[in-house]
């Protein structure tokens, strides 16, 4: 394997694709080959096709092929399709082809393409962790599994931005995955804040207030701040979250996370947070620790 400009090739070729072939294409890679059922299938001319020469890439008809003549293969195919697409071009992997699986899937999943990839080849699990459309080849990567910082190092100094995150294949994929809880849920409980802030007619207000807060405070001492707070206070919050409750109630707003927040808090008291953290700790590694702890016990 080359440590320049390694042979490329991809596994799927929509439209993340052929996005980030337009930009490897321009960082020096040269010919880099894609193969999709679909592209297989289609005739010069075609859009594929079409896009596929805008973005330097020479499309094949098997896959086959595309291990043949590649060092590195990056997968990128929807999530449902990942499983069998390996299954159809493991027999023509090399113990030096490094298998890039990008494809948006479970860490479950992912566990089980790394151990269909065995020795085969060397296997990465890999997520995409923003808009490849927008930003390209400067898309933030994790990437996890043995092989990793192989991947890294090979593509970081391409422009590709990689970080390693976990000795396991299944943790970059689980990484993606625990973050859309924090950036989905916080997309609720913005839509339950601002709907009950319109129907008090104070939307804007409520908007510049919130955001003065999170403005000026770096998100990782909110963490801190919010975890160890709640450790600490979980208690009397109950009473002024039922009165948030009782006024969404009143004005006929939507209360599912403001609910949520209630049991929440009411399983802290159960498992004696504020006995156990009178003041609230220097990380919050305690206190999730002792979360853990006490959902491992019998109920």
């Amino acid at each position: 394997m080359t440590t320049s400009h390694p042979r490329l090739g991809l596994l799927g070729f929509g439209e993340a694709a052929g996005r980030l072939a337009k930009d490897f294409t321009q960082a020096g890679f040269t010919n880099i080959l894609g193969y999709s059922r679909s592209g297989a299938k289609a005739q010069p001319g075609d859009p594929i096709h079409q896009r596929a020469q805008a973005a330097g890439v020479t499309l094949v008809k098997t896959v086959g092929t595309l291990a043949k003549k590649s060092d590195i293969i990056i997968a990128m195919t929807p999530g449902k399709s990942a499983l069998p697409a390996l299954k159809k071009i493991r027999k023509h992997l090399r113990p030096d082809h490094l298998y890039i699986d990008a494809s948006s899937n479970s860490a479950h999943n992912m566990e089980q393409a790394a151990a269909l990839v065995g020795a085969t080849a060397k296997f990465v699990d890999a997520s995409i962790m923003g808009p490849v459309d927008i930003m390209g080849i400067k898309v933030p990567f994790v990437a996890s599994g043995p092989h990793a910082a192989e991947f890294r190092d090979l593509m970081v100094p391409h422009g590709m931005v990689i970080n390693v995150v976990g000795a396991n294949p299944g943790d970059a994929s689980a990484m993606k995955l625990i973050r859309s809880v924090l950036m989905k849920g916080l997309a609720g409980l913005l839509l339950e804040t601002m709907e009950a802030a319109r129907r008090r007619n104070i939307l804007d207000e409520v908007i510049e207030d919130t955001s003065v807060t999170f403005n000026d405070i770096p998100f990782q001492k909110i963490i801190k701040r919010y975890i160890g707070g709640t450790a600490v206070h979980c208690g009397r919050r109950i009473h002024e979250m039922k009165e948030c409750l009782e006024l969404l109630h009143e004005m006929g707003s939507s209360d599912r996370n403001t609910r949520n927040t209630i049991a929440m808090l009411r399983d802290m008291v159960k498992m004696g947070m504020p006995e156990k953290f009178p003041v609230e700790p220097d990380t919050i590694h305690p206190v999730i620790d002792a979360l853990i702890a006490a959902r491992a016990k019998p109920a």
